[in-house]
């Protein structure tokens, strides 16, 4: 019995060994009778009669046996579209795909890697909207009428997803060229040095994807690209997840305020559905230069992006982002700049603010930031909460939260891109923020100091920094209390033009500030003109009011301060009243913010005078009067009361001699009766 089957087995390896050479046999024959390049020309005949393109082919078609199955190709192309030129759409220098032999054998196919060199592909949008591959797609009216036979199903119309048979070896593709020219809306990206490698693809199985490029723009933006991470295409959900993706990016513009700037993207996990067009990002970090952020990203819809996000961060420096030159700097530049003419406001560069409005009009998102501090503008800010809501074209940062200089801030953003022109809504709240540590940091110098409390609401519109203040309109109301107005000193300045007034040489120099308790000024913001009439200064030996403008279109303030001394140093310490106590000193302000003329108006500075002046004769001389007048009337009431006492003792002297003329009369008339009865 085994005698047998030792037999048996001995027939089958010799079945199997004559099967091997007949294989083999049949391949060298096939190898050396078959010409790929006989097809060259039926095959280009076919592709022009199906698409009214060339392909051509400028090198030799070869088949190849070992170690692995397979066909080289050399160089060809294939044509563009009518009325987008003479350069090819694709174009390509070499290509080879192989299947492994013993796979054959075993009926396994295991395809080799798909080999590309020097691939170049130009895809193109004239001004028209038409793409140089529309004539390539069927329309949807033509597709529709396309019948299919019952025993030959058409890709994609069974229910059941396609399953992919065997392994892949992935794809090496070298030195690639892509180029993406948009007419229409004037962009042009460029991609150049790609390369893209895969490991083995083998279904429902992770395989390594490696990928560089570089990315050129018409504007003046070089990228790097560099892309590794483990990829696992799932077939039947048509997914696409990927583990520890590390993406990282060099990019420097001319164009742009970016300068260099270093981007990383890490991800413990990626997933993109290609039946819903989405992407999830779990577990991300990425890196723009020396700032960090962690959390997730859930894109859906990519075709009219859905945005969900929750991204925290302890440090984010967007002043290195964008090469925003260090206070330092700008006081150096302006150290160095040309001299302008004395009391003229430098004309200030229009800046354009560029947004990408279909994309605001087509995405909704809903986010969330949080970062333990972030530098803009040279500019602190700590404890930051932002909300970022979005939708039909209406992007809301709100609510804003952060702790600002020692004090808290509240407000909200919207912008709207629903129109030709993007518009903009701030709302801003400010309480016991540090004013002069916040304008020391932004622009070097803190002109006023003091704890700063505000209310600010504007509206505005427009594409360009002049546009955006021409057309801003709102209100502000701001507060500060135990402060300083920095750059000059009211009463040193009023204490200065007296002097002048009586011919005095100048009151010694006094430090160029202005201290005061309590500060407060609200008014309306009109195309781009803030106008107000409740200036309200509180200062030692000082009280201000004041009414005028400050003009952002130009940066010029035209402000009347009227001010009044309410006691001088002298007098705090128990010395004489200065004459100019208590009347209103008109002081205009005027010209460019950064150094305004100060004038202390003298012709209304003496009109006051002389109507004090005047006031003061006048009360002099009244009160002379009146004394006169009193002095009269006493000495009046004095004879009036002498002539009364006069006349009250004329009357008793009368009444007296009368009294006693009568008792003699009484007397006599007495002495007769008793004549008569004696």
């Amino acid at each position: 019995m085994s005698g047998i089957a030792n037999k048996f087995l001995k027939i089958l390896v010799y079945i199997i060994l004559v099967s091997l050479l007949f294989i083999a046999a049949a391949a060298g024959v096939f190898i050396a009778t078959f010409d790929a390049n006989l097809y060259k020309q039926d095959l280009s005949d076919l592709v022009r009669q199906q698409t009214g393109r060339e392909l051509q082919f400028f090198g030799d078609v070869s088949l190849t046996i070992y170690p692995a199955l397979g066909m080289k190709l050399g160089a060809m192309s294939f044509s563009n579209a009518p009325g987008f030129g003479a350069q090819p759409m694709i174009k390509v220098n070499k290509v080879s795909i192989s299947v492994d032999v013993a796979s054959l054998i075993t009926f396994n196919p295991q395809i080799d890697q798909l080999l590309l060199d020097d691939l170049e592909i130009n895809l193109l949008k004239n001004k028209a909207g038409k793409t140089n591959w529309d004539d390539l797609i069927k329309p949807d009216t033509e597709a529709a009428t396309t019948t299919v036979q019952p025993d030959i199903a058409a890709p994609g119309t069974d229910s059941t997803p396609v399953q992919l048979k065997g392994a892949f070896g992935g794809v090496n593709m070298q030195n690639a060229r892509l180029l993406w020219k948009d007419d229409a809306a004037g962009v042009e990206y460029q991609v150049n040095d790609l390369d893209f490698t895969t490991g083995r693809i083998t279904p429902d199985a992770p395989f390594d994807l490696q990928l560089h490029m570089a990315v050129q723009t018409a504007d003046g933006i070089d990228a790097n690209i560099d892309l590794a991470g483990q990829i696992q295409y799932l077939i039947n959900d048509a997914v696409l997840k990927i583990g520890d993706l590390d993406l990282d990016v060099a990019a420097q513009g001319s164009m742009l305020p970016l300068g260099k700037i270093q981007i990383g993207i890490s991800s413990q996990s990626t997933t993109l559905d290609l039946q819903r067009n989405s992407v999830k990002l779990e577990g991300l970090e990425l890196s723009l230069d020396d700032s960090r952020l962690n959390g997730s990203i859930n894109v859906t819809d990519m075709s009219k992006p859905a945005v969900e996000f929750r991204l925290a961060s302890q440090m984010l420096d967007f002043d290195a982002l964008l090469g925003t030159p260090s206070v330092e700097q700008m006081q150096q530049a302006t150290l160095e700049a040309p001299a302008s003419d004395a009391g003229a406001a430098a004309p200030a560069e229009d800046v354009q603010i560029t947004l990408p409005m279909e994309l605001l009009r087509a995405m909704r998102v809903n986010g969330r930031l949080s970062a333990k501090q972030i530098k803009v503008q040279n500019l602190r800010l700590n404890d930051v909460e932002l909300n970022i809501t979005g939708k039909n074209g209406v992007l809301n940062l709100d609510p804003m939260k952060m702790n600002l200089y020692g004090g808290s801030f509240q407000g909200s953003v919207q912008i709207d891109a629903r129109a030709r022109q993007p518009k903009y809504r701030v709302r801003e709240k400010m309480n016991g923020v540090q004013v002069g540590k916040l304008m020391t940091d932004f622009i070097g110098e803190d002109r006023v100091s003091g704890e700063l409390a505000a209310n600010v609401e504007i509206n505005t519109r427009g594409e360009w920094l002049s546009a955006l203040k021409k057309n801003s309109n709102g209100k502000m109301n701001i507060a500060i209390k135990d402060g300083a107005l920095k750059g000059f000193n009211l009463r040193y300045s009023i204490d200065q033009a007296k002097a002048k007034l009586k011919n005095q040489p100048a009151p010694p120099q006094a430090l160029q500030t202005t201290d005061f308790s309590a500060l407060s000024l609200s008014g309306k913001i009109k195309n781009g003109v803030f106008s107000s009439n409740d200036l309200n200064l509180q200062a030692p030996l000082l009280r201000v009011g004041g009414e005028g403008k400050a003009n952002l279109n130009d940066n010029t303030v035209d402000y009347l301060v009227k001010a009044k001394l309410v006691g001088t140093v002298a007098g705090q310490d128990g010395g004489g009243q200065d004459e100019l106590t208590g009347l209103l000193i008109p002081v205009r302000i005027k010209g460019p913010f950064e150094s305004p003329d100060i004038d202390v108006q003298l012709d209304e500075m003496l009109k006051g005078i002389a109507a004090k002046l005047r006031a003061e004769e006048q009360a002099k001389l009244k009160a002379a009067i009146e004394k006169q007048k009193a002095e009269l009337e006493r000495q009046l009431e004095a004879e009036k009361a002498a002539l009364e006492a006069a006349k009250q003792r004329e009357l008793e002297k009368q009444k007296a001699v009368l009294d006693a003329k009568k008792k003699a009369e009484k007397q006599k008339l007495k002495d007769k009766l008793l004549k008569i009865f004696e």
